[in-house]
């Protein structure tokens, strides 16, 4: 009998957990860049595309983010914006998830939290924004130059950044084949490990 809720979540999941259309990205190249792929040309394609830009972490960490963040990787992607006026369920639904995940987050998942406003999202911001949260290894809180967080943003199809219009959903991909996947952000943590299951899965 306990099977019934988590067949109706999975129904409502369906709705949503679906192969993230070029629309989803910003940029005319998403479709070659996330077209199915495991040879080097396609590696490089998709270090073209998502940038290989740096980026710092809520611990102060410089990384590149194509080839040390997303590069043969399982992601789950979600933005935030620190003085957004209204509660972000993203972030909820993210801890909830590592501990769903366990030891698969750090090892071949994981979950990033990128800022959308770095002049005001600074490190120090950041930091003690994430603190709020408790991010386990394999969850990282993002933010960076203005410069670069805007156009790893963009490409992401983050187009917005204010508080109130920025991207409301979560993006899941597999780095090794290339394939995406979309959720609304308030998606359950069960419905986006399904869906990490599902993109593993393509190996």
């Amino acid at each position: 009998m306990r099977l019934k809720p988590v067949l109706g979540l999975m129904v409502i999941a369906a709705a949503w957990l679906v192969a993230a259309p070029p629309q989803a990205f910003a940029g005319r190249q998403v479709s070659a860049a996330l077209e199915p792929k495991t040879d080097k040309l396609q590696d490089e394609k998709q270090r073209r595309f998502f940038t290989d830009l740096n980026v710092i972490t809520h611990e102060g960490e410089e990384l590149r983010f194509y080839s040390d963040l997303l590069k043969d990787k399982l992601v789950v992607i979600s933005f935030f914006y620190t003085n957004c006026p209204t509660p972000q369920p993203a972030l909820v639904t993210s801890f909830k998830l590592q501990k769903r995940l366990r030891d698969r987050l750090g090892r071949d998942i994981l979950i990033l939290s990128i800022g959308v406003d770095p002049e005001k999202d600074t490190l120090e911001v950041v930091r003690e924004y994430a603190k709020k949260f408790n991010p386990q290894k394999g969850w990282l809180f993002l933010t960076g130059s203005e410069k670069n967080m805007g156009v790893i943003n963009r490409k992401l199809g983050n187009t917005n950044n204010l508080p109130e219009g920025h991207l409301r959903l979560f993006l899941l991909g597999n780095l090794k084949t290339g394939h995406w996947m979309k959720m609304v952000e308030t998606a359950q943590d069960i419905a986006l490990a399904m869906g990490l299951d599902s993109l593993e899965s393509e190996d």
